[in-house]
């Protein structure tokens, strides 16, 4: 794995559907609600100047990148070394940020009425739960813009798997949010916007 201060990158974070992104909003009793939206969303859906730096995470104090793979182990008689045959890409990506608010806690917890974020925004236009076959809408994408902008690392179809929160010393707080992906990563000198073909899910 790779560590990346804040200072080193930025960090832009858009849905998969190309006109939908996904609001956590306060509602009139105080309960946080969840949802999909086309306008002003907590979460922008995928384009090229939604995934660029204009659009970046604020307060990012560190990245940590995992680029690996999966594979099979294939055993050919009378041969001691397997084949490592390649099944599909898998790359993590674990983001520090200073926590300013309870946008990523109900986004993978879930809000008052049980909707969950996790996996992003599906075909329709409403909140995935996670339980359907993938498809290009699947997750959340990542472009990782690297110190003076010459390289981006774009992660795509990324589902959301880990959030925690922790309290310093100084009484400030910070969350951790984890997302994982098997889609093999673009690295390019912009953000790659294009959806993902069906042939790479």
């Amino acid at each position: 794995m790779a560590y990346f201060l804040g200072s080193d990158v930025k960090v832009a974070l858009t849905t998969e559907h190309n006109t939908t992104g996904v609001l956590v909003a306060s509602g009139a009793t105080g309960l946080y609600t969840l949802s999909t939206t086309t306008s002003n969303p907590t979460i922008k859906k995928r384009g090229g100047t939604e995934l660029g730096t204009t659009n970046a995470m604020a307060d990012v104090i560190g990245l940590d990148l995992g680029i690996g793979a999966m594979d099979e182990d294939v055993s050919y008689l009378g041969h001691r070394t397997p084949l490592k045959a390649e099944v599909h890409k898998e790359t993590t990506v674990s983001l520090t940020l200073k926590r300013k608010n309870a946008n990523f806690d109900i986004i993978f917890s879930g809000d008052s009425s049980g909707d969950v974020g996790r996996w992003g925004v599906n075909e329709g236009g409403s909140l995935a739960d996670g339980l359907a076959e993938p498809d290009n809408f699947y997750g959340y994408r990542l472009a990782i813009h690297m110190k003076g902008a010459k390289e981006c690392f774009t992660v795509r179809n990324a589902c959301l798997v880990g959030h925690t929160v922790t309290l310093n010393a100084d009484g400030t707080q910070e969350e951790t949010i984890e997302f994982s992906s098997q889609v093999e990563p673009v690295i390019d000198d912009a953000a790659y916007s294009d959806p993902t073909g069906d042939a790479e899910l």
